[in-house]
């Protein structure tokens, strides 16, 4: 420890305590009472028992050789058995009063998994507790005197509490390896290596993750100087942007044009609250918080519905037609409402009667078969054959086009299609056309010529019939028009 940049106190960190058996082995060996290859064979079994070895025993098991093995032996021969161990992080717990100028202790982590909280003289510890991980970060609460709380960030991705002395059952799970934690208010917020920044209660449970756009070298709490309040969270990017973020809004950005290696925000000479910079090319940059700065934001509602809804729809001012027309449906409601209903009627009585019609000309039969044999075709062939007819040409000779689509889901095969027509009014040269097959949803297009034979016959067009394969049944007919000689049209 150093006070005004020179050396105030020293404290050694214990040595880790080794297995007694190891002891005992190097022991033998350094009195002569045992072989080298008996000892790295003991040493072997120690260490598949699952005994956490000393660097001395790792390095004579390293060896391949027997030389290199007497080699390792004669250079710790006579020097004490002793595991050091290395500092990892280190943290700082007030001890009777959590305000500025107050007397603290030291609170150290080290790698082999020990964290050690000394006395106020850092000459003696008061407390030490085994962690399941290797600490990475410290982070205190309250005073020693008092109920406090150290948060120890570990290299198993996991935060664990140290309270009052005590390792609690209560460990905080983060989403990936933890770069460093910090206090605020009542939440752990902990920066890991996947880009996140994550709130979590003291209990474990998560309750905000912010994702950010490139990873994370450092994170610190933005503090009132007069109330010691967290007002915010300060976060530095590898980009070198350094953001304040209030809960998950992001409140300000800034860039500082270099890659920060660590920070600190607080008091710096005559300011309350400065955040000081260290920069990876080893410059020192510091910003200093403006008194009147405004920590306040407007909370963004990330569901429901959107802003837009809330504006009003221009709509146009009522006119005077629109008044009287609504007048005049309020005083003829009654009237209204019966015409409503007779077209309603009459629109399903025109529907009966169509489908009436177009039902009676597929049942159609040319033979005298019984109701049995009719019946039974219809059941097979109904509703399987879709018909649509047009005509073209100026006259006297018209081509008609017939297209025949397989509604149904079989394949139909050996139809017919056959043109009825008044023998004095027209002549047609192939009145029956052969339809061999027609596959599902398949459309075929067939074309029969019609020429006019005498124009003064009362024109009644001709018919066309889609017949079953036995001719005893009509799948469709469709009666077909005829223009006039004189003029172009299309019938369908």
């Amino acid at each position: 420890m150093y006070h005004e940049l020179r050396p105030f106190y020293r404290f050694v960190v214990p040595s880790v305590k080794l297995d007694a058996a190891e002891a005992a082995v190097w022991k033998s060996l350094g009195a002569g009472k045992l072989a080298v290859t008996d000892a790295c064979v003991m040493l072997k079994e120690c260490r598949m028992k699952g005994v956490e070895l000393s660097t001395r025993s790792a390095d004579l098991l390293a060896t391949s050789t027997p030389e290199d093995q007497q080699r390792t032996v004669r250079l710790y021969k006579g020097l004490p058995l002793e595991q050091p161990t290395v500092v990892t992080c280190l943290g700082s717990l007030w001890l009777d009063a959590a305000e500025e100028g107050a007397c603290s202790c030291l609170v150290i982590g080290t790698e082999a998994q020990q964290v050690y909280v000394l006395k106020s003289f850092f000459t003696e510890i008061e407390f030490q507790v085994q962690l399941p991980g290797v600490p990475v970060c410290i982070v205190t609460l309250g005073t020693r005197q008092a109920d406090h709380r150290i948060f120890v960030a570990c290299r198993d991705s996991c935060v664990y509490t140290i309270k009052n002395g005590t390792l609690s059952d209560y460990v905080i799970y983060c989403d990936g390896p933890i770069l460093q934690i910090v206090c605020y208010d009542n939440l752990i917020v902990a920066a890991s290596a996947r880009n996140t920044l994550s709130y979590y209660k003291h209990k474990g449970k998560c309750e905000a993750t912010v994702f950010l756009p490139s990873p994370v070298t450092s994170i610190a709490t933005l503090l009132d100087g007069v109330t010691g309040k967290a007002r915010g969270v300060v976060v530095t990017l590898s980009c070198g942007a350094v953001r304040v973020y209030v809960g998950k809004s992001l409140l300000n950005e800034t860039q500082v044009y270099g890659k920060v290696t660590g920070m600190r925000f607080g008091r710096l000479g005559r300011e309350d609250a400065a955040l000081v910079l260290v920069m990876q090319n080893g410059s020192l940059v510091v910003e200093v918080l403006h008194r009147s700065a405004c920590f306040e934001y407007k909370k963004i509602q990330d569901s429901g519905p959107p802003a837009e809804q809330d504006v009003p729809i221009p709509v146009p001012p009522l006119t005077s037609v629109f008044i009287a027309h609504a007048e005049r449906e309020r005083a003829y409601s009654v009237d209204v409402h019966r015409l409503f209903q007779r077209d309603l009627t009459l629109m399903r009585l025109s529907a009966a009667k169509a489908f009436l019609s177009l039902m009676s000309s597929k049942c159609a039969t040319g033979g005298t078969e019984s109701d049995e044999v009719v019946a039974a075709r219809s059941s097979r062939y109904s509703n399987s054959i879709r018909v649509v007819t047009s005509v073209q040409g100026l006259g006297p000779t018209f081509k008609v086009k017939v297209k025949i689509q397989n509604i149904s889901k079989k394949v139909l095969r050996d139809l017919f299609i056959v043109a009825v027509y008044p023998a004095a009014a027209y002549r047609v040269p192939k009145s029956i056309l052969g339809v061999p097959f027609i596959l599902p949803s398949m459309i075929s297009t067939y074309e029969i010529l019609v020429e006019r034979v005498d124009d003064s016959v009362a024109d009644e067009g001709i018919d066309l019939r889609v017949v079953a394969p036995d001719g005893g049944m009509f799948l469709a007919s469709v009666a077909v028009k005829m223009p006039d000689a004189a003029s172009i049209g299309d019938a369908s």
